[in-house]
């Protein structure tokens, strides 16, 4: 079935670690506004990001949406409408901090995707947050089924991802991700031992994966943003969120 474009979109050290440096964080996400994006699609350790956990509440009570935050100074022309939906696998139902979610002005809907194995619990919290859920897959998020839906429901057609090296390579190793768009940072990370851009699954050989280079583009700051194109891929399969 259709699917959309999937863009992987991260930053990185020379060393080709996501953590352990320092970089402006409006040099990337003005380029990365500039990639076609119907969809953020964002992990749930990113997501983790935007705040600390809410309290506990009554499981009875209704939730309120916060107010949204403004666009922050000299993004306002950048950001477009519609604004692209947020998409966050989620299936153990980690991400507890919505209210900080909601409040971003990047996005104009939240959906998180969870499987049948995700608690009850957390489908109701989330509802009573007003963010709307799906479940696809059953021990773990069906990612192949998830862009599938994204297209035929949302008119999806470009997914741009902003997320860690574990759902980048659930998207490869599923065969998902299209293109690759590296902006490489001139440091070196001080965690030698941090993540990676790409964390594949243990069991898949990562010789059945090659990129063919499509671009490359030095900034201003002393990056150099690099692209690539999947050329080779596996066969498509669930992947775990």
């Amino acid at each position: 079935m259709p699917r959309p474009h999937v863009v992987i979109y991260n930053a990185v050290s020379i060393d080709g670690r996501i953590a352990g440096y320092e970089n402006d964080p409006r040099v990337y996400y003005r380029y990365g506004f500039e990639i076609p994006a119907d969809v953020v699609l964002m992990g749930s350790a990113t997501a983790l990001a935007f705040g600390p956990e809410e309290p506990e509440r009554d499981q009875f009570v209704e939730l309120r949406a916060p107010e949204r935050l403004p666009i922050v100074e000299g993004f306002e022309s950048l950001v477009t409408e519609p604004r692209p939906l947020l998409v966050v696998p989620d299936s153990a139902g980690r991400v507890r901090n919505w209210i900080h979610a909601l409040a971003q002005p990047w996005y104009r809907d939240i959906l998180v995707l969870t499987s049948a194995a995700t608690p009850a619990e957390y489908r109701d919290y989330l509802g009573r947050r007003g963010i709307r859920t799906w479940v696809v897959g059953e021990g773990r998020v069906d990612l192949a089924r998830a862009l599938e839906r994204l297209h035929a429901d949302e008119g999806a057609r470009h997914v741009r991802t902003d997320s860690g090296g574990r759902l980048n390579g659930a998207l490869i190793a599923a065969g998902l991700a299209d293109e690759l768009v590296l902006m490489v940072e001139p440091v070196v990370s001080g965690a030698p031992g941090g993540p990676a851009v790409i964390r594949l699954p243990g069991d898949l050989d990562p010789r059945t994966i090659a990129f063919e280079r499509t671009g490359v583009e030095a900034l201003d700051g002393g990056e150099v943003v690099v692209r690539y194109a999947l050329t080779a891929r596996t066969t498509p399969s669930g992947v775990d969120s």
